[in-house]
């Protein structure tokens, strides 16, 4: 793979990888909340 295209991948990855934290992290707290739900205790 020539060195400028590397570079243009991977200047493109750094958006869409900061993108998808927020989501990963909302999956986060979706998920805790129903573990939270189901062991009878209120995450919120």
């Amino acid at each position: 793979m020539p060195k400028s295209l590397a570079l243009i991948l991977a200047l493109l990855a750094v958006p869409v990888l900061s993108a998808c934290a927020p989501l990963v992290g909302a999956g986060a707290v979706v998920a805790a909340d129903e573990i939270a739900e189901s062991e009878g205790d209120n995450l919120f």
